[in-house]
């Protein structure tokens, strides 16, 4: 695989299953956490990456659109809190899991600091 990443995570209808896609932050050797991936696991390539300069993002989450069986596996939104590491502040991202774009950033009140492992209820 070409990069290096932690905290990996799928979308958790796939628990068990053979899956296809891995989300994960990535994790530059001697670096914090930079940006966030979606590796295809079957070729081992970097399909897409999330990244802006100065921010570190949490444990990427997974959340599916469905839990309908016909659903595409990639088929959902991926959550994440960023740390904005130079303005002290911290946003959640959604990201589509297709397509990696943006699709909403909320900045919070508060500064959260950076996490290693989290879920949104």
């Amino acid at each position: 695989i070409p990069i290096q990443f932690e905290l990996p995570r799928i979308n958790p209808n796939f628990t068990g299953k053979k899956y296809q896609y891995v989300y994960a932050v990535r994790a530059p050797p001697g670096r914090i956490f930079d940006g966030i991936i979606k590796l295809d696991v079957q070729t081992k390539e970097v399909i897409a990456v999330w990244e802006e300069p100065c921010t570190s993002p949490s444990e990427p989450i997974f959340v599916p659109r469905s839990n309908n069986e016909d659903s595409k596996e990639d088929d959902g939104v991926i959550l994440s809190v960023v740390l904005e590491q130079k303005a002290k502040r911290s946003f959640l991202i959604v990201l589509d899991g297709i397509t990696f774009k943006e699709l909403a950033r909320a900045y919070l009140p508060v500064h959260i600091p950076l996490s290693f492992h989290g879920n949104f209820y």
